[in-house]
């Protein structure tokens, strides 16, 4: 008969209710797909995959991201803007953006925003986003 440890098991009931807590968790392991429908959008990003690591380009650059906890929800950390290859050769963020923060804005089940910010200074707040310093771009997307 096995036994199960209760701090793994513990552990595992904990990150799985951390994980339903990220609307990234829902995003299957390729990718969600998601259509631009902003001018910004559909002339830099056009459609992406999201996925709980990686917004995938429709030029097929992958741009990394990593969750932050903190007081912003859905907050998520880039890194290697620079290489990405985007449509007619515009950048993500400003010239020379190296990294930044994205905050995913979902507004409901199917629509997407995703404002982005340049540095090492993550937004401090959810309000007034676009006030907040390194704000560089928002991208509307919608569910096919």
């Amino acid at each position: 008969m096995a036994r199960l440890n209760k701090g793994v098991g513990f552990a595992s009931v904990c990150l799985g209710f951390t994980l339903l807590a990220s609307p990234l968790a829902y995003a299957e392991d390729a990718g969600e797909k998601w259509i631009a429908v902003s001018n910004t959008a559909m002339s830099i990003t056009g459609d992406i995959e999201l996925s709980p690591t990686a917004i995938t380009m429709s030029t097929g650059s992958v741009l990394p991201l990593e969750a932050v906890k903190g007081d912003v929800p859905n907050l998520y950390r880039f890194t290697h803007a620079n290489d990405l290859k985007l449509l007619r050769d515009n950048t993500f963020c400003l010239p020379h953006t190296e990294v930044g923060y994205v905050v995913l804005n979902y507004r409901g089940k199917e629509e997407l925003e995703i404002d982005v910010f340049d540095g090492d200074e993550a937004p401090h707040s959810a309000d007034e986003l676009e006030s907040q310093p390194g704000f560089c771009a928002s991208y509307f997307y919608q569910k096919p």
